[in-house]
């Protein structure tokens, strides 16, 4: 009867150790995942940030051109505002590309851990 329990209790030590191992390894990998999920999120911010000055620029240019047109102001005027939101219709699916992944790899995440 000593010996089983000497076996069991060396089991139950190695499997404790194990165990130990795996939750080491799987919290420093949730600490990895969540580290590149915040630097996504942080470039993600840059990006938006980046686009909105340039939509910024891009009205403040159209405004000093616009107010440099002589001959029928208002159709210049229309033209830039068009090609203009044209622009930001792509920049703006380039963002919801980036946020759908940006959902993913958190979905993909809190299914993993």
């Amino acid at each position: 009867a000593v010996v089983s329990t000497q076996s069991t209790g060396s089991l139950f030590k190695e499997r404790t150790s194990q165990m130990s191992k795996r939750l080491t390894t799987m919290n420093s990998r949730y600490e990895a995942l969540e580290s590149r999920r915040n630097l996504e999120i942080e470039g993600f911010k840059t990006d938006v940030q980046m686009m909105r000055k340039r939509v910024q620029e891009l009205e403040k240019q159209l405004i000093k051109v616009s107010l440099k047109e002589k001959e029928n102001p208002e159709m210049y005027v229309l033209k830039h505002v068009k090609s203009t939101a044209e622009r930001s219709k792509k920049l703006m699916g380039e963002v919801n590309k980036v946020k759908s992944r940006l959902y993913s790899v958190e979905n993909n995440m809190r299914r993993n851990f």
